[in-house]
């Protein structure tokens, strides 16, 4: 009976932890972390949800870093910055390792810009494909 109760805790908690689950483990949730990162300006977070073909070193990590704060920010910041964000449709690659999402930013000035992103499943966990 011992065993049965210890069985029905566990059998409990992992449900929680997968009822939690990371926002990363659908290509919807991944699209709006990464979104989130870019309302904020935390380009680090960003390029930390990327998945690039080869490991990126600090140095080119921060070469990234910076070419959002040169070349994005200024744009965001014209518009008056990301007031908000929509996650929309999303289409899976046939393989389901890859997947396409469609969002629209929302800026302060009113305007907004429809756009899509494409993700990559990599173990377990989805990603925005940074390519090479």
């Amino acid at each position: 009976m011992k065993k049965m109760f210890q069985l029905m805790a566990m059998a409990v908690v992992i449900m929680a932890f997968v009822a939690c689950g990371s926002k990363s483990a659908t290509p919807e949730g991944a699209t709006a972390t990464f979104l989130k990162s870019y309302q904020k300006g935390d380009y680090a977070a960003l390029i930390d949800q990327m998945h690039f073909s080869q490991e990126l070193t600090k140095e080119q990590k921060d070469q990234f870093i910076q070419m959002f704060q040169e070349k994005a920010a200024p744009e965001v910041e014209k518009k008056g910055g990301i007031a908000s964000y929509e996650v929309g449709e999303v289409t899976l690659d046939e393989d389901g390792q890859g997947a396409k999402v469609n969002y629209t930013l929302t800026y302060g000035d009113g305007s907004s810009k429809p756009d899509n992103i494409q993700l990559v499943l990599v173990d377990g966990k989805w990603m925005i494909d940074g390519g090479k």
